[in-house]
């Protein structure tokens, strides 16, 4: 066997010359093909994650008044009364007349509000198509919402959360 003979037959000539000119790269189909998928994939994706994110505001709204719920009665039983600070929540604090309320009585995002044993505490959205009002009666202890348009089913199912 020659020495030409011996270098062609090697792995590593055969891979040289066996390669065409003009493989490497992608072809315009097959960008084209990649564009369409990934738009298709867009186009179902973005709403789903739009949809996440307002029920993840609507259930951060229900958890917060029941979590402030729990902080009035602990407060109440220990003290007799009761003051804790009005959050601030993305959705339910931007209007005038929306945010957090007792007894009616919209209170400020950051300030003290009264702990009481008979109000109606809600968190009434901005945008009650979008977001539900969450209301809890610390009377009966009746946990109520009212929602409309987007904001059915997120966190606000049959009237109650």
């Amino acid at each position: 066997m020659t020495p030409l003979q011996a270098y062609l037959n090697s792995p590593r000539a055969r891979r040289a010359l066996s390669k065409k000119p003009g493989e490497e790269g992608f072809s315009l189909i097959e960008l084209v093909v990649v564009v369409a998928v990934l738009a298709v994939l867009s186009a179902i994706a973005i709403p789903q994650f739009t949809n996440i994110s307002g029920k993840a505001r609507a259930t951060a709204a229900a958890n917060t008044l029941a979590t402030i719920v729990k902080e009035c009665a602990a407060k109440i039983a220990d003290t007799g009364s009761g003051n804790h600070q009005v959050p601030n929540l993305a959705g339910y604090s931007s209007g005038t007349a929306q945010g957090f309320h007792i007894g009616g009585t919209k209170v400020a995002a950051g300030t003290a509000a009264t702990c009481s044993e008979t109000a109606v505490i809600s968190f009434v959205s901005d945008d009650t198509s979008l977001y539900p009002t969450f209301n809890y009666n610390a009377a009966t202890g009746a946990k109520t919402c009212t929602a409309s348009g987007v904001a059915v089913g997120r966190g606000c199912t049959g009237g109650v959360w």
